[in-house]
């Protein structure tokens, strides 16, 4: 039995300078386990999981800061994996008239804060320092509802004689020389340059957007956040050293399947924090042709909660969301009192996780925000789904699956209920008592609260003895 003891935790360094310790011995990548156990070497652990404990620690406190993870195992030093990485800033006609280069936002999350500007170190492509001084500026920040003046830190660079001869569809190219001492060199890029690198630049744009965008999908809460993303981002490309592309600001705009936030990197149709509206997908309005509106969509659509319970409808192309939520209404015997509502479910990832994108409701008159919305605009394919509600204060909800598209029948009249799940009848218990089998067809809600179980009914025992009870009818 191993009966030595542990030094005394107040006699060693903290797991955070430990952990800084063992970064500066790095040479290169490292799993994350074997990193673990370097940690643990210097500074043991009386935890029941020792290396688990180093693992969520530096999860929680190192990530982004001082380490990078290049996938689930392996790790590296944010000071190694950012030395090099370039980005193209393109200069406004003010910038270049006043000889200045703002800090933000070309180099948001590249620099932290105003005294890590102040500490910053620039050089031109000669590697001369250039002399520069921290100027703050005022310029104008359109909102939503109003343009504001808004103070800004600024790189004085007036006296570097490149950016004089600089013209207004020149660019500066940045390459980060050191992380650590926030070093970063300078080069002045003409259009020339910039036309005969086109498809080096566009092939690295669509490298950086493609992993933001695969780390988006596998994020928890569907949103990436720029701190930690952009850094681990440029650190997964496959060669940081060729020539640069855009600056990452310009390659998440420049993608439809993103947007920047004031929360992080989320999807196009997630609302902002502070937005109170509820975004809808952007469906383009199309002239559809003769074959797409006559197009059967055969959908199956099922109760969340029974999926046992379901409906094959049928309906065209060129019927609308209104007529989808009347079909959907009539076969599961929904009252016509209340909205109904209508999202795109979208996988995320390789997982079967979906990102719900809102399309809009139903009014029970046929109006509403999607009301005119055809099927054959909704972009679907087989195995593709929507969630329907049916009243949002109940929230009845189902889900709908597309199993597939094919040509009309016949006369037949569309839209239809095709098909149904066989049902499993129950036999109303008033009935029963007395031996008889007869369908129950209601539930008595206040019978089944006061008994404590669904006190089912047929149709004439619910008018002979519940006549003044609240009741709901049963959906075979």
């Amino acid at each position: 039995m191993n009966t030595q003891k542990l030094p005394n935790p107040k006699d060693l360094p903290t797991i955070a300078e430990t952990v800084e310790f063992v970064l500066l011995e790095l040479k290169g990548p490292m799993e994350l386990d074997l990193f673990a156990e370097k940690v643990l070497e210097i500074r043991p652990s009386s935890a029941k999981k020792p290396t688990a404990n180093i693992r969520d620690h530096l999860k929680t406190y190192h990530e982004g800061k001082s380490i990078i993870y290049l996938d689930s195992k392996m790790i590296i030093p944010i000071s190694m994996a950012m030395s090099g990485i370039g980005f193209r800033i393109r200069l406004s006609k003010h910038e270049l008239e006043q000889g200045m280069l703002m800090i933000l936002p070309y180099f948001y999350i590249f620099i932290s804060s105003r005294d890590d500007a102040q500490k910053c170190r620039l050089v031109d492509s000669q590697c001369q320092i250039l002399p520069t001084r921290l100027v703050k500026v005022k310029r104008n920040l359109k909102k939503s509802f109003h343009v504001s003046d808004v103070s800004g830190y600024a790189f004085d660079l007036s006296d570097w004689q490149d950016i004089y001869d600089a013209k207004i569809d020149d660019n500066i190219l940045v390459t980060i020389e050191s992380w650590e001492s926030k070093s970063f060199r300078l080069e002045l890029e003409s259009q020339k340059q910039y036309l005969c690198h086109l498809d080096e630049i566009k092939s690295k744009n669509q490298e950086l957007a493609d992993i933001l965008f695969d780390m988006l999908e596998a994020s928890y809460d569907e949103c990436i956040y720029p701190h930690t993303a952009i850094a681990t981002a440029y650190a997964r490309m496959s060669d940081q050293q060729d020539y640069p592309g855009d600056h990452w600001l310009d390659v998440v705009s420049n993608d439809s399947r993103m947007k920047l936030t004031d929360i992080g990197i989320t999807y196009p149709e997630r609302r902002n924090f502070f937005d109170l509206t509820d975004k809808k997908l952007p469906v383009t309005k199309q002239k559809l042709t003769p074959q797409q509106k006559e197009q059967v969509y055969l959908f199956k659509a099922a109760s969340k909660y029974r999926p046992s319970l379901w409906r094959h409808i049928e309906i065209q192309g060129k019927h609308t969301l209104a007529d989808f939520n009347k079909i959907l209404r009539n076969a599961f015997s929904h009252d016509m009192d209340h909205l109904g509502g209508f999202w795109k479910l979208i996988p995320r990832g390789h997982g079967n996780r979906f990102r719900e994108v809102n399309l809009g409701d139903v009014d029970p008159y046929g109006d509403g925000s999607c009301a005119d919305m055809k099927i054959a605009e909704l972009g679907l394919a087989d195995r593709d789904k929507l969630k329907y509600v049916y009243d949002f204060g109940d929230w009845i909800e189902h889900e709908i699956t597309l199993e597939t598209v094919s040509l009309p029948e016949g006369d037949i009249r569309y839209p239809r209920v095709s098909e149904q799940n066989k049902p499993r009848y129950r036999y109303c218990e008033r009935c029963k008592s007395e031996g008889r089998k007869t369908i129950a067809t209601y539930i008595c809600v206040d019978c089944s609260n006061r008994e404590q179980y669904e006190v089912r009914v047929c149709e004439s025992c619910l008018e002979l003895a519940h006549e003044d009870h609240f009741a709901v009818e049963i959906l075979y």
